[in-house]
C-alpha cells in the first residue's frame, strides 16, 4: 500500500515536471524576440522565416535578412491597417500561383514541399500576403503622381538610352532632421515640392537649404547624368524644366531637386545613331520654292502632299546611322530636332534636309511605349515605396529583445 503511495506520488510529480517543461517549452517557442510598435513577432514566426529564406537560398545572412523582413511587414501590415487596405482571396491565390511557379509548382505542391522541411503553410501565406496588401498600399497613395506623361516618357528614353552623353543643370535643397524634428521637416519638403518658378526655388534654397550650395541659391554646375547617385537618377530623368523631384529621403535629410536644364554632349565616342531623315533636292533656281516648303510642312508626312506632282523635285526618305551619313548630310542632321529643317548649298544644287526622327526603332509600337512607359513608373513607385518604409522605421519603436 505504501508502495502504491509512492509510485503515484512519483508518477504525480513526473506529470507535473513533465507539463512544467512542456510549458516552458511553449513559452520559449511563442515568446517575443522583436517589438514592433504594439505588436511583436515571436521566436516561432523568427525561426520560421529563417527555415524559409534558406529553403529558397535567398543571398545574405539569413538570420539579419529574417529580421529586416519581419519587421518591415510588421510595419507594412500596421501601414494597411490603417488604411483599411485587405488581400481579397482571389488576389492571394494568384499571388501565391505566381510565387510557385518558378519552382514549377502548384501551390499544394509548394507548400507540400515547405512542409517537408518544417516550413508551415502559414509561413508562406503571410510573407505572401504581405506583399500583396503592400503593393495596394503603394499604388493607392502613390500611383497618380508616379504617372509619366508622353513628354516626361520622350525626355526619359533620351537619358536612359544616352546617359553617358546627357548633363542635367540641377537646383538642390538639402534639410537635415533630427529624430526631434523630422515631421517638421518633412512637411517643410513637401511644402517646397510645390514651387514652380527656378527663381522661387532658388530662393528656398537659400532660406532653407543647409547645403553648400546654398548661398548661391542651390544652384549647381553642369553634371553628366551618369555621374549622379544612383538614388537620384530615377526621379531626375522624366522631368521637364522647372519641375521639382518629391523629397528624396537620406540618411539624416530630405533632399529636393529641381531640373534647370538639360543638353546631350556632343561626344565623338558616343554610339552611332539611326536616323530617319528626308532630302527634297532641286537647282538653285528653286530656292525660294524650298524655303516656301521649308516653312509650311509640319512633319515628313506633309511632304508629298506640299511637292504634289512637280517634277523639279526630288524627295528623298531615308534611314541611316549617324556614321554611314555623307559629311554634308551628317553636318546639317546632328544639330536638328526632329521635324526641323535646313537648306543647304551641296554640289551647286539647293537641297532641303529635314530630321523626321532621331533614334529611330522599327518595333516602336503603341503597345511597346506603353510598357516602357509603365516600366519607368513602377521605377518611381519603388522609390517611392522604399523612401514611405524608411519614414516607417524612423517613426517607428523597435526593440530586440
Amino acid at each position: 500500500m505504501v508502495l502504491n503511495k509512492i509510485l503515484l506520488t512519483s508518477i504525480f510529480l513526473l506529470c507535473i515536471v513533465g507539463l512544467s517543461e512542456t510549458k516552458a517549452q511553449t513559452d520559449s517557442i511563442f515568446a517575443p524576440v522583436i517589438q514592433v510598435n504594439n505588436t511583436v513577432i515571436t521566436k516561432f514566426e523568427f525561426d520560421q522565416r529563417v527555415k524559409f529564406l534558406s529553403a529558397l537560398n535567398f543571398p545574405g545572412n539569413y538570420n539579419q535578412l529574417a529580421k529586416a523582413q519581419l519587421i518591415e511587414e510588421r510595419l507594412k501590415q500596421s501601414e494597411s491597417d490603417k488604411l483599411n487596405i485587405i488581400a481579397s482571396d482571389a488576389e492571394l491565390e494568384d499571388a501565391l500561383q505566381r510565387f510557385a511557379s518558378r519552382a514549377n509548382l502548384s501551390v499544394n505542391e509548394f507548400i507540400s514541399e515547405l512542409n517537408k522541411i518544417g516550413i508551415y503553410s502559414e509561413t508562406f501565406r503571410s510573407y505572401i500576403e504581405t506583399e500583396v496588401i503592400w503593393q495596394k498600399l503603394v499604388q493607392k497613395k502613390f500611383g497618380a503622381q508616379s504617372k509619366i506623361s508622353n513628354l516626361q516618357f520622350k525626355r526619359s528614353k533620351s537619358i536612359a538610352k544616352y546617359e553617358d552623353t546627357v548633363q542635367v543643370l540641377l537646383t538642390e535643397i538639402i534639410i537635415p532632421f533630427s529624430n526631434q524634428d523630422i515631421k517638421e521637416k518633412e512637411s517643410i519638403a513637401n511644402q517646397l515640392k510645390n514651387i514652380e518658378g527656378i527663381e522661387e526655388f532658388s530662393n528656398a534654397a537659400r532660406e532653407h537649404s543647409k547645403a553648400p550650395t546654398a548661398n548661391v541659391g542651390g544652384r549647381i554646375k553642369w553634371q553628366n547624368f551618369d555621374m549622379l547617385p544612383e538614388i537620384i537618377k530615377p526621379v531626375i530623368f522624366g522631368l521637364t524644366p522647372g519641375e521639382v523631384t518629391e523629397p528624396i529621403r537620406l540618411p539624416k535629410a530630405f533632399a529636393l531637386f529641381q531640373l534647370r536644364d538639360i543638353r546631350e554632349i556632343k561626344d565623338k565616342n558616343a554610339k552611332s545613331e539611326l536616323l530617319d531623315y528626308v532630302t527634297v533636292n532641286s537647282n538653285l533656281s528653286k530656292l525660294k520654292s524650298l524655303e516656301y516648303i521649308k516653312g509650311n510642312f509640319q512633319n515628313c508626312n506633309d511632304l508629298p502632299a506640299i511637292i504634289g506632282d512637280q517634277m523639279e523635285f526630288t524627295l528623298i526618305r531615308s534611314k541611316h546611322f549617324s556614321d554611314e551619313l555623307p559629311e554634308s548630310i551628317a553636318n546639317v542632321v546632328k544639330n536638328l530636332d526632329s521635324n526641323e529643317a535646313k537648306i543647304i548649298i551641296d554640289d551647286k544644287k539647293s537641297k532641303l534636309v529635314i530630321l523626321c526622327d532621331r533614334n529611330y526603332k522599327e518595333n516602336s509600337t503603341i503597345k511597346t511605349i506603353e510598357n516602357d512607359k509603365k516600366v519607368l513608373q513602377n521605377t518611381r513607385l519603388k522609390y517611392l515605396a522604399r523612401s514611405l518604409l524608411e519614414t516607417l522605421k524612423d517613426n517607428a519603436r523597435i526593440v530586440i529583445k
